[in-house]
């Protein structure tokens, strides 16, 4: 806080008046300013992480969370792909901005949760270029290989919006399912995976259910 400080200043007055003394007179000293108003607040980042839903929104759901929101540091050996369509980068995956990740579990299996808000693209338009670059068919995690198994749809919640399925190549195992969905500059992968079940409808079933708090949540201001 600032203070501005006024100095009074002591002035003594001597005088003569028929051979007698006066006495001193002083100028009455000002009170030191003080200002109350305080310096101009500064809002604090707004956090990625706020892009996906909360602990209490996620359980309300019939899940529980393994991992809160945190986000995703993004970097030269960090890069974020929400799909690794064909193994290769993407256009759209170096203008990334900022990103958030988090996971759940339910009785379908695990929820993983990933962000991504980007620099000079919408989200609608990575959610568009992931389709197309899908039509390799395959996506690797590590060092497995998964192909496309097909589509699914989901009632209309984001700005655009896509579903397919994955299962470990040449086996039929290991089904997975994502739901991508697009806000404004921004959008996520919500990745539904059960390594003990090959039940794709049970996957797009919960994928269905929680699409809408997941939409909500990616359009935060």
């Amino acid at each position: 806080m600032k203070t501005a400080v006024v100095s009074g200043l002591a002035l003594v007055l001597a005088g003569c008046s028929s051979g007698a003394a006066q006495p001193p007179v002083s100028a009455p000293t000002k009170a030191a300013a003080t200002s109350n108003s305080a310096p101009p607040s500064v809002a604090p980042p707004k956090l990625p992480e706020r892009l996906l839903p909360t602990e209490d929104e996620v359980e309300k759901l019939g899940l529980t969370v393994s991992t809160e929101p945190v986000e995703y540091v993004v970097g030269a050996t960090t890069p974020l792909r929400l799909v690794n369509a064909c193994g290769v980068a993407q256009p759209w995956d170096a203008q990334v901005k900022q990103g958030a990740h988090a996971s759940a579990k339910g009785s379908a299996g695990q929820l993983e949760q990933l962000m991504a808000q980007y620099d000079g693209i919408t989200g609608t338009a990575v959610v568009e270029g992931v389709k197309k670059a899908l039509a390799c068919g395959t996506v690797p995690d590590d060092d497995l290989q998964f192909t496309v198994l097909g589509e699914f749809a989901v009632p209309k919640v984001a700005d655009d919006q896509y579903g397919f399925c994955l299962s470990l190549e040449g086996t039929g195992r290991f089904v997975h399912c994502v739901l991508l969905l697009a806000n404004g500059d921004r959008a996520e992968a919500l990745t539904m995976a059960n390594q003990n079940s090959s039940d794709a409808r049970a996957q797009q079933a919960v994928l269905k259910k929680v699409a809408p708090v997941f939409a909500e949540a990616l359009g935060r201001p």
